[in-house]
């Protein structure tokens, strides 16, 4: 929920000069931070923003565009961290105010989050983004009558703020008026076509039986998306997929040492359950069943695999890329290599985890972590694994219908999604045949139509006594802190189990790509 930062539009290569010239530049740096950061280039800005904190660790302003960047991608807590230190040196504005509290939001800090806006809304009651976010914030917190008289609030204030027209329409369709949500959606585009409120249109259609019309929602929304610079990056996509294929074979990982058993230091206490699987293929059901138990915690979407692949070729000294620089281990002074790999994703994933007393797992779902399942089984080779597996064709229909970043940007159009989905499986096959791991395929299917025998088996996998709390998912009052989180509050139902057959004409041209996967799942068409 980014403020609007009162920055002029210059040229960026005239910043650039301008900071070439005089690096330690402090206005031109913030000026080009926040630049960036306002069109839509946030891993250009975060290097600006964080020189902008060393030139002037005492400006409010820098620490405001340095946190604007870390909820930009998704690190809210270190976020909250410059919020806060942007309010203490600065008199308090509303919208910093109410930018803390989506960052508590997003950290499911529901209560605190709540008393922020309440802040927010005192010193400047007619910000309409204030509302909004609170809005979802009273969503999350499952309170759906507040949240859609605040998020009105939000509309009345800012009648053009299309986000809080799409997030009104979804609540109207919740709350059982489906028509008005259209209506609402109908006038708002009569104001300039918007991709996520095609794409909530096209669910709503969706669940109203309306395929051919929900279809063509989502293709409109997809298409928006496209032209804004959002494809795939099927290059980057195959020649990592290939790569990776290449270097994780049998006789060199034979080579690798393994890391010490985890008895001390950041390797000791909660340990991580790997959940993966495509988007939209019931990963996130999955956490919230085993976060019913008491000695699971929830991680969400985590970023820290990312983290130290991005970080991997640093921490072990190497010149090369990863997955080539893992060959650093077959050295004689790098033969801890895997313990700094390890112990760099936990000190990463327990600054994010909200751990309890009795929690000795955490999990990990970021979707697509699969593609990285060498790594992980190199780190952790003891770490569970659960890979969710759903109808490739109905994972496929579900990703067009979210605006998803996964994969590449895989997700706007059926054939790349597809292409992607078949790279991936057949990486996870490739890992399979050349090394252990600790590793269970389930069903979503499976997991809906007989849960308690699906849950026993999981919770087995991972060494949990069976705990009936889990089977009641549903009245877990955590805050799933992605887009299926509306989904994961209602009971299990069967609605989503081959929906792709009322959408085969649309879907044709995935069919043949996905044909080896649907097979070899023992799925059919």
């Amino acid at each position: 929920m980014p403020d609007d930062l009162p920055i002029a539009s210059p040229d960026v290569s005239a910043l650039e000069r301008r900071l070439q010239a005089a690096p330690d530049d402090l206005p031109a740096t913030q000026e080009l931070a926040g630049l960036l950061l306002r069109t839509g280039r946030s891993a250009e800005a975060e290097a600006y923003a964080r020189n902008a904190v060393r030139l002037a660790p005492e400006s409010a302003r820098s620490h405001l565009l340095m946190a604007l960047v870390l909820a930009d991608t998704h690190r809210f807590q270190a976020a909250e961290f410059h919020y806060r230190r942007a309010l203490a040196l600065a008199p308090p504005e509303a919208a910093t105010v109410a930018n803390l509290a989506w960052s508590l939001t997003r950290q499911g800090r529901l209560d605190e989050a709540r008393r922020t806006y309440r802040c927010a809304a005192a010193l400047h009651p007619s910000i309409a983004l204030t509302w909004h976010g609170w809005a979802q914030t009273e969503d999350a917190a499952r309170d759906l009558p507040t949240a859609y008289r605040f998020v009105d609030r939000a509309r009345r204030l800012d009648p053009g703020h299309r986000g809080a027209d799409t997030f009104a329409a979804a609540l109207l369709d919740r709350r059982g008026d489906p028509e008005q949500a259209l209506a609402m959606l109908d006038a708002a585009a009569q104001r300039g076509a918007d991709p996520d409120a095609l794409l909530q249109k096209g669910r709503i259609l969706d669940r109203m039986g309306r395929h051919d019309e929900a279809f063509a929602a989502f293709a409109a929304g997809k298409a928006l998306l496209r032209r804004a610079g959002r494809r795939y990056g099927e290059e980057q996509a195959v020649d990592l997929i290939v790569r990776l294929a290449t270097f994780f074979v049998a006789p060199r990982l034979r080579l690798m040492p393994g890391p010490d058993t985890p008895t001390a230091g950041a390797a000791a206490g909660t340990q991580p359950v790997f959940i993966t699987g495509a988007p939209r293929s019931g990963t996130t059901l999955v956490e919230q069943i085993l976060s019913c138990h008491p000695a699971v915690a929830a991680g969400d979407e985590l970023p820290s695999l990312g983290a130290v692949v991005q970080a991997l070729p640093q921490i072990l000294g190497s010149p090369l890329a990863y997955p080539e620089a893992l060959s650093e281990l077959w050295m004689g002074d790098r033969r801890d290599g895997l313990e700094l790999l390890r112990d760099a994703y936990l000190r990463h994933a327990r600054k994010l985890v909200p751990v309890k007393p009795g929690n000795t797992l955490f999990t990990d779902k970021m979707p697509f972590n699969e593609t990285h399942l060498g790594l992980i089984a190199l780190m952790f080779p003891a770490a569970p694994v659960v890979h969710v597996l759903r109808h490739p064709l109905d994972v496929v229909l579900s990703m067009m219908g979210t605006n998803l970043t996964h994969g590449f940007h895989c997700a706007n159009d059926p054939e790349t999604a597809a292409r992607h989905v078949l790279w991936v499986f057949d990486l996870v096959e490739h890992y399979r045949r050349e090394m252990p791991l600790r590793y269970l395929p389930l069903r979503y299917e499976d997991l809906v139509r007989e849960p308690e025998p699906a849950v026993r088996r999981l919770l087995g996998f991972l060494g949990l006594g069976f705990d009936r709390r889990c089977l009641r998912f549903e009245e877990n009052r955590r805050y799933a802190r992605t887009p299926s989180h509306a989904q994961v509050a209602e009971k299990l139902h069967s609605r989503s189990i081959d929906r792709h057959r009322a959408y085969m004409t649309h879907l044709k041209p995935a069919i043949p790509i996905l044909e080896p996967v649907i097979h070899g799942l023992g799925y059919s068409l």
